[in-house]
């Protein structure tokens, strides 16, 4: 039997073996689950309502401080049921498409083996001779080949699915991590997965006349409103286009979202075609250590063009080093002084960033937390980036404001923020104290 249809039925087998059945029931489970969350979260009200009318002095008053919090976590732990079904959802989807593709791709391949064993039969008969025969072998195992191109593009298709919606999953606060069903994937098996599928969204390109011009004209718009090239890019690179607001954006599981960051990044911005102001003046930087944890935190704006001048924006990134991390985090910031990981979790903050024209006012666009998964809008990463050749970068000034996780690390990045404005006048940046509920500072920064 030859090789090749050997690895279809093989490839086939291994797509077949996903059960739709158990994502399901996984989808199901989370919102069960949810509601017994919510449930208990009512019952939690209740009790409170009674401790506040019979239950008075200091003892009360931190027992309902207690509640409060305690129902602040069932909300935050039914919105992660509710995202980890949707996700099931969509795998569930993903991978319900992908068996019917490979079952279309088996039986084409079937079919070829029929063809393929009746040429050679007719040879044994007598009916044809060896030269035809082997002409014709060449030709039908060159469309098998076909077929398993086609399916090796449905598996990695699907692939990228699991791997994304895994992610957000794996991302959450760490209530739900167990049905994610698999072991968080290495970074360097994303970059491979990624190097994978290249060849595949070249492929994708270079068969579309309209894509192909896209490409040699860096019109990135008409790129991204291909709906295979912009899922292609979302799953592998994180990036997305936000219609309502005309800008791009980068989701939570993003490329970046492994590789964190240090100083040496903004050196390679010319390779990249940026051309950008940042907040790291002459090896200088915002960062604070929360004495509680022992925690490093860093903070880092950005703003001008990018893509060899044929777009704009800005972005505010968060950034942790903790000395309790473990894993490749805690490896790489442990033996690269100056590495910082992507915050994640509790410590990534909500971010709403404006990017204007620093001489007339005028607003561009503002991402009020776009790419974030949930609702809750936190995010380690606030990029917005609009295609249009004629802004150029030092029109460009950039506010925000950040809601950080309580009032104390607010305050110290606020101190942080003030003394590296008082040290660097020429980056032209105001920070501003705002509200206590939540904990809030806003900033201008018009370098």
């Amino acid at each position: 039997m030859s090789a090749v249809f050997e690895k279809i039925r093989e490839l086939a087998g291994k797509i077949e073996k996903g059960s739709t059945t158990q994502l399901d029931d996984r989808a199901r489970a989370c919102r069960a689950a949810k509601g017994e969350v919510e449930q208990t979260k009512a019952l939690l009200a209740n009790v409170r309502t009674e401790l506040r009318e019979d239950w008075s002095g200091g003892a009360g008053e931190k027992a309902i401080a207690a509640l409060d919090a305690f129902a602040k976590n069932r909300d935050e732990q039914a919105e992660d049921l509710e995202n980890s079904a949707r996700s099931f959802e969509v795998v569930r989807d993903a991978l319900e498409k992908a068996q019917k593709d490979a079952r279309s791709k088996l039986a084409d391949a079937e079919a070829l083996q029929k063809k393929l064993d009746g040429v050679w039969q007719k040879v044994e008969d007598g009916k044809s001779n060896t030269v035809l025969a082997w002409a014709e072998d060449k030709v039908i195992k060159g469309e098998a080949l076909l077929v398993l191109a086609d399916l090796e593009r449905v598996s990695i298709t699907y692939d990228a699915v699991l791997l994304a919606e895994g992610l957000k999953i794996r991302n959450l606060t760490g209530r739900v991590w167990e049905l994610a069903g698999s072991n968080k994937r290495e970074p360097a098996e994303i970059i491979a997965l990624a190097l994978r599928e290249m060849p595949g969204l070249a492929a994708l390109v270079a068969k579309d006349p309209n894509l192909r011009m896209a490409v040699l004209r860096r019109d990135w718009d008409t790129l991204m409103k291909n709906p295979e090239v912009a899922q292609k890019v979302y799953d592998y690179f994180g990036f997305k286009y936000v219609e309502n607001g005309d800008f791009y954006t980068t989701g939570e599981h993003s490329l970046q979202s492994f590789l964190g960051w240090h100083d040496f990044y903004d050196k390679m911005g010319g390779l990249i075609g940026t051309h950008l102001d940042e907040t790291s003046a002459g090896g200088d930087n915002m960062e604070f250590t929360d004495p509680k944890t022992g925690k490093q935190y860093r903070l880092e704006l950005w703003k001008g063009s990018y893509g060899f001048h044929g777009a704009y924006g800005g972005e505010v990134g968060f950034y942790t080093r903790d000395p309790d991390s473990d894993g490749l985090r805690g490896k790489l910031e442990h033996d690269h002084p100056g590495y910082y990981s992507t915050a994640q979790g509790e410590d990534q903050i909500k971010i709403t960033q404006q990017v204007y024209d620093k001489n007339s006012g005028e607003v561009y666009f503002t991402n009020d937390g776009q790419g974030a998964d949930g609702d809750d809008k936190r995010h380690f990463w606030n990029l917005a980036i609009r295609t249009d050749p004629d802004v150029r970068p030092e029109q460009l000034g950039q506010r925000a404001t950040l809601e950080m996780p309580d009032a104390d690390l607010r305050d110290r990045l606020y101190r942080e923020m003030t003394r590296y404005a008082t040290a660097h006048p020429e980056e032209n940046l105001t920070v501003t104290m705002g509200s206590d509920h939540p904990p809030t500072l806003s900033y201008d920064w018009r370098k």
